[in-house]
């Protein structure tokens, strides 16, 4: 096997792993779309978080094999589904949600360049916001009173 075919395999296992992380992303974000008001929106921040986590690895390897992303044109507007909006009645504390906030205005502007490697951090970057959050929702979610159930007679 010639070092080019080596390079080639390689590329392919690499996109093939981007492929992979951006399909959990999207599964991650429809998460949220479609998420009514519940005790889920802490395994849904860590889902999100884990999703980007993935994201962030991908993009590094492909950064490293000399691969470009794609840039999408006016994603610095895009917007968070719904429940990670502020002004929603966003669950936890305000001070990590300003630093999610910080970092989802960070990823969009990544994606409109062409740098894997500056994508990659900007993952990076919500993936650590995003498990933050997780983590406060879910001890929030704990420290709640549960309702009293009856025991059967």
């Amino acid at each position: 096997m010639s070092f080019r075919d080596d390079l080639d395999r390689q590329r392919a296992q690499i996109m093939r792993a981007v492929r992979q992380a951006g399909t959990d992303w999207a599964e991650a974000m429809r998460a949220h779309k479609l998420a009514p008001p519940d005790p889920g929106f802490a395994a849904r921040l860590r889902a999100l978080s884990d999703a980007a986590e993935r994201e962030q690895v991908a993009w590094e390897h492909a950064h490293a094999a000399g691969l470009l992303w794609r840039p999408i044109p006016g994603a610095e507007n895009a917007e968070p589904p719904y429940e990670l909006r502020p002004g929603t009645g966003r669950r936890g504390p305000a001070e990590l949600w300003a630093t999610f906030d910080q970092t989802v205005a960070a990823l969009n502007r990544a994606i409109t360049g062409s740098s894997a490697a500056d994508v990659a951090d900007a993952f990076g970057e919500l993936s650590d916001a995003a498990g933050a959050l997780a983590t406060a929702v879910a001890s929030e979610d704990e420290a709640q009173p549960r309702p009293a159930t009856r025991d059967a007679a």
